[in-house]
């Protein structure tokens, strides 16, 4: 129960109290959680109090507010350290979810002038186009569009479903990622992305645009992830050196 004889305000007091709640799994993802009015009788707060405390909840990302049914525990976020050299596949073991794929296209096509400049090569070069539908614990989250200059065209023999994309380059060429650069925008889902991804159209969107190197500094290829920013955070470390 909340007291009344503590520093702690009682708003936040309360917001610990369904935060430990969704911690146990008391209140598990996709729950309804207690109506406002039936958390202030419950509590003995007013309503000025529990509206704070759910308030906070929602900043947090721990429960979502849907018009005319309730409040809802949220799913947990995915959280990606953009600052470490780690593939999904790596991302999903670290957290402890199931990594998986849907192989969209994989194919030979025209680089546009973007993608031509970032592989350093010229308009119009015949690039290795591989897209892919990203899955943890076989929930759809992200598409991934990489280009590939045309002397990784083996690639276009294989097929990357639930198989790591970069580990079939090492030991095909011995070839790895040693250094990359990202450029993190939003956008909004198209009617396409939204069906990939089970969510609605003009939904935001996270977009990276990477470039990745090989060991001697070449671009190894360029890559578009578009991520549900629903279920993932992107994670930046810096220091003042």
């Amino acid at each position: 129960m909340l007291r009344q004889d503590v520093v702690t305000p009682l708003y936040a007091q309360l917001m610990e109290e369904i935060e430990k709640s969704i911690e146990n799994g008391i209140y598990k993802p996709g729950d309804k959680i207690m109506t406002e009015s039936e958390m202030a009788k419950a509590y003995g707060v007013s309503l000025i109090t529990v509206r704070k405390a759910v308030g906070s909840l929602m900043q947090k990302g721990l429960v979502v507010r849907k018009q005319g049914k309730g409040t809802f525990v949220t799913k947990p976020k995915f959280s990606r350290n953009m600052k470490k050299l780690q593939s999904f596949t790596e991302m999903c073991e670290q957290i402890g979810v199931k990594p998986g794929a849907k192989m969209l296209e994989n194919s030979l096509i025209e680089a546009d002038d973007k993608i031509a400049e970032r592989l350093g090569i010229e308009d119009g070069s015949k690039v290795v186009y591989i897209s892919r539908l990203r899955l943890a614990d076989k929930e759809p989250v992200q598409i991934e569009k990489s280009y590939f200059p045309l002397q990784y065209a083996f690639l276009l023999d294989a097929r990357f479903d639930d198989n790591s994309l970069f580990d079939y380059l090492w030991e095909r060429a011995g070839v790895q990622v040693h250094g990359s650069e990202k450029v993190i925008e939003l956008c909004k889902a198209t009617t396409e992305e939204a069906a990939l991804l089970s969510i609605k159209r003009g939904d935001p969107l996270l977009l990276v645009r990477s470039t990745a190197y090989d060991a001697e500094g070449a671009p190894l290829y360029a890559g578009v992830q578009l991520i549900n920013g629903d279920r993932f955070s992107l994670y930046v470390y810096e220091t003042g050196e």
